[in-house]
This record gives structure tokens, sequence and C-alpha cells, in this order.
């Protein structure tokens, strides 16, 4: 009998510990004082992502007092703010591999260490054991920009590669620079994409060997790169980034080299493929960009013979100017705005202004009203013209025009602005 009521007694007892304990958690899921946060920010293809919770200040006096100097703080609140990379990353230039880390501080009147922790699950820092660290770097705090109430992370400083994380609460800002390898990242999410689909699509492949052009890397791989694009199905943009970068890993530095090297793969690929007239008129202006007149004269030739258009004409006429023949030239040029379309004569002119050709700019604006004096449009463009060599009567002039012409609503904008920036107020003219 003894035996049964101990045996009952103890369980009792069990019973009633379960219920204190489970009477000590919130039965409900309500806001937290020190609300939860994420920040993040996206540096080249590196995501970077911080959760934390936001205490507030609350008229309390913080370092050193709630946050205690010369030891491990949370750098928020509640559980461990967690910071992610995406990829491999360097925290004031030191490494640090991608993955999810616990964000720990230890405040002191100079420096202050940031502690990247392996471990993520713990409650705070009451967990924190230093040989969990994956990285520890010291940084200098700052005087914040204003006062924060509410703790907070921010990205500053952004290019590129890098960023600048910074924690800031009250008075005070602790920045820690973030750096990634933004090619060494790109080049292999490339190599990534091109094994999967990606890999039965041309302008993947071109899109590859551009970036690489564009940022001047790789240029070995990239060739390789554009000539499969340029196999798989050849246009303007395709052959031309192939043979400039032929030109860099054939011309070994030597700009005259690189030019030859260049040339001759174009050559062979047009000579090979089966290329159309957009082709040779794209290796016509390459080869008249290098100083290479006789073939831009004989390659703008063949495109124009293939499609006798605007395009092709005017390419054939500027390889005439550049090898002297003028008296052709001209009768190029004007054979070529004579064929020209409304959108194509625009759509030159434009091309002209934005490299620095104002006048030859303005003689094709000139010739498109002239072909369509009905169309608010060319008037637009023609005024805009003016605008940029400087033409102020002329401008207001062209400008006025396509506003009597009833233009639809972005042409009516633009004419607006432009005259509002010579100082003319269309709707209230000055006597």
């Amino acid at each position: 009998m003894k035996k049964v009521l101990h045996r009952s007694y103890l369980l009792s007892l069990v019973f009633f510990f379960v219920f204190v304990s489970l009477k000590a958690q919130p039965a409900l899921t309500t806001p937290q004082v020190s609300q939860k946060a994420f920040t993040g920010q996206t540096v080249g293809l590196t995501d970077i992502v911080v959760k934390y919770h936001r205490p507030a200040v609350k008229g309390r006096e913080i370092w050193g007092k709630l946050v205690p100097m010369n030891a491990v703080w949370r750098a928020g609140a509640n559980e461990n703010t967690i910071i992610k990379f995406s990829t491999d990353v360097r925290i004031e230039g030191q490494e640090l591999a991608a993955g999810a880390y616990g964000l720990h501080m230890i405040p002191t009147e100079d420096k202050w260490t940031i502690i990247f922790s392996n471990e993520t699950n713990s409650w705070g820092s009451f967990g924190y054991d230093p040989k969990e660290d994956a990285l520890r770097v010291e940084v200098l705090p700052q005087k914040a920009e204003r006062f924060h109430e509410f703790l907070t992370y921010e990205f500053e400083d952004l290019g590129a590669g890098n960023a600048t994380c910074v924690l800031k609460w009250g008075e005070k800002a602790v920045p820690f620079r973030i750096e990634t390898d933004v090619h060494e990242v790109v080049l292999a999410s490339i190599r990534n994409e091109l094994r999967n689909i990606e890999q039965f699509n041309p302008q993947a492949w071109q899109e590859a060997a551009n970036y690489c052009l564009q940022n001047d890397i790789n240029h070995e791989e990239a060739l390789g790169w554009a000539s499969r694009s340029v196999f798989m199905s050849p246009n303007p943009q395709n052959i031309i980034a192939k043979a400039r970068l032929a030109g860099k890993v054939k011309g070994e530095g030597n700009p005259e080299k690189e030019t030859m090297a260049a040339m001759k793969t174009l050559s062979k690929d047009l000579e090979s493929l089966p290329c159309t007239w957009k082709e040779y008129s794209a290796a016509a202006t390459f080869a008249l960009n290098n100083q290479q007149t006789e073939q831009a004269l004989a390659w703008s030739g063949k495109a124009a013979g293939m499609a006798p258009n605007m395009t092709t004409m005017m390419a054939n006429a500027e390889a005439l100017s550049a090898a002297g023949e003028t008296i052709k030239a001209e009768r190029a040029k004007k054979e070529a705005i004579a064929r020209g379309t409304n959108a194509e004569l625009n759509a030159y002119g434009y091309k002209l202004l934005f490299s620095g050709k104002g006048k030859e700019a303005i003689e094709i604006f000139r010739a498109n009203t002239e072909k369509n004096p009905e169309d608010p449009n060319v008037w637009d463009s023609l005024g805009e013209g003016y605008v940029n060599i400087g033409q102020k009567e002329k401008a207001i002039e062209a400008l006025k025009k396509s506003l009597s012409l009833n233009p639809p609503d972005n042409v009516r904008a633009n004419s607006l602005k432009l005259l509002a920036q010579l100082g003319v107020d269309y709707e209230s003219p000055q006597p």
C-alpha cells in the first residue's frame, strides 16, 4: 500500500512540474517587443541577407549599460542575429565561405570585433562558443548620421563588387565591408547555365562572350563561346564579338596584331558561313572603325549589292568618303536617303547625334522632314538635333511645328520639355 502511495505521489509531482513548465511557455503567438526584421542586398550575383530583431532605445543608456562593453553581444535582440551569403565573400579583406553565420559583436571604446559564428541556432550570445568562430574582424565604430531609436542594419557604399553593411543604433554606426569576386561568380554562373537547356541557344553563348569582352577578361574561353554562337547562327553582333576576341587572344597585346587577327577571323567567317547583308554591313563598319578602308569598301559594296537599302548604302557612302571618293560618296548618300524610310532616317539621325556628329544628324533629320512633312515626330527630332548643336531659334521653330501637328502624347511631352529647356512657355508664349 505504501509503495502504491509513493508511486502515486511521484507521478503527481511529475505532472505538476510538466504543468508549471508548460504554463511558463507562451501558449499563443503574439508580437515580440523587439520585432523581427530582414534586410538584404545583391552585390553582383551574390545575395546577402541579415535576419535580426530590433530593440528600441526607450530613453535608456545603451553602450556600456544595456549592452556591456568588452563582452560578446548578439548584435540585436532575442535569438541569433544571422547573416547569409550566397557565394564566397571577403569581410574586411578576409575570406569567408558562402553560408549562414551567427553574427556577434564585441564592443569596446575604440575598436569593435565582428564575429561570424558557424552556430546559427543559439538564443542570442548566451550559447556562444569561440571554438565555433568562422571569422573575426576588427572595425572602427562611427557616429551615425542621425539618432536611430530602433536598431537597424543598412547597406551603404554600394559598388559593382562590394557593399558596406552597417549596424546603427542610438548614436553609433558600426560598419563592416563586404567584397565579392564578381567576375568569378558570374563566370561560374555562366558556365553552369551553359550546361543546361541554354546550351542550345546561340544568344546565350553570344551573351557569355560579350560579358567577357565588355569586361576585358577570360578571352580564350570567351572566344570559344563566341565561335559556338557564330557556328549555330551567325549575326552581326556575334561575328564582330568573335573577331574582337580573336584579336585579343592572338594579338599578344599589340594593337596592330589585334586588328589583323580580328580582320582575318572576320574575313574567314564571312566567306565560310551563310552570311547576309547585315553581317557584311557590320563587318564593313568594323573595318572602317579600324582604318581598314579597302576592306570596308569591299564589304560595304557586297552588302549594298545583296540588299540596296539605306543601311547598306550609307555604310558604303562612309567607306567611299574615307577612301577619298567624295563624289561617289555624296551620290551614295543621296541614294541612301532617297531609299530610307521614316523610321530608318530617324534612327540613323539619332545614331549620328549620339556619336557627336550633330551637323550630320541635322542633315538627316531635315531630309526626313522633307520626305514626311506632316509627321510631328520628324520635326521633334529635328528640333532635338538643333538643341544639341546650340541653334536655339531653329530648335524653337521645329519644336513648335511639331506641336502644331497634333503629336501623340510622348512626342508632345518631349517637344514641351525641350522648349522649357530653351526658356519657352509654349502654352503661354511671350509676345
